[in-house]
């Protein structure tokens, strides 16, 4: 385990180079530990495909979500399934494209590792309210389906094909 320059809360390393866990507040997060250029790859999301969303999920396709089955020990999800501690931001640092989380800009050692959920799930299985404290947080956080039109389109370049195609229903959806 490393720790954060003056810091005393140790990092849990993962199968990624790129990125550790640390539980800070009683929550898990997952944060960079080395310097991420942009367009860099992070690690790939292991899990099994499911068709049906959990809190935890990814959706991947149109009916199809990679997420944990049956029991798996603490240690197994801290150094396997860590993507799992990758929280939402309405202007995150990553994308998601098939299973490959991507930076989408420089990241710097300690920062979080974000994307935005609205990016991948069409309907989120249990909603929340965002507090990331972006000047552009939409505040709750439902999934792709219940985006304006001008929120779709401030996505788009951030959309895997399953939403995309779907930008043209979604600016008429209604909030």
């Amino acid at each position: 385990m490393q720790t954060s320059p003056g810091v005393r809360r140790p990092i849990h390393g993962c199968r990624s180079e790129s990125v550790g866990v640390v539980r800070s507040h009683g929550a898990y997060r997952l944060i960079a530990v080395r310097q991420i250029a942009a367009g860099d790859p992070l690690f790939r999301i292991e899990g099994e495909q499911t068709q049906s969303p959990s809190r935890y999920s990814v959706q991947i396709g149109e009916n199809l979500h990679i997420d944990l089955t049956g029991h798996h020990s603490n240690e197994e999800i801290l150094d396997r399934y860590y993507w799992r501690f990758m929280n939402h931001s309405c202007e995150p640092n990553t994308h998601i494209r098939g299973q490959e989380v991507i930076a989408s800009h420089d990241i710097k050692p300690w920062a979080d590792i974000t994307f935005n959920y609205n990016t991948t799930e069409f309907d989120i299985a249990e909603p929340f309210d965002c507090h990331c404290g972006c000047p552009g947080c939409i505040g709750t956080i439902r999934g792709f389906k219940y985006l304006t039109a001008d929120e779709c389109e401030r996505l788009l370049p951030l959309l895997p094909p399953h939403l995309s195609r779907l930008l043209n229903p979604c600016a008429q959806t209604q909030p």
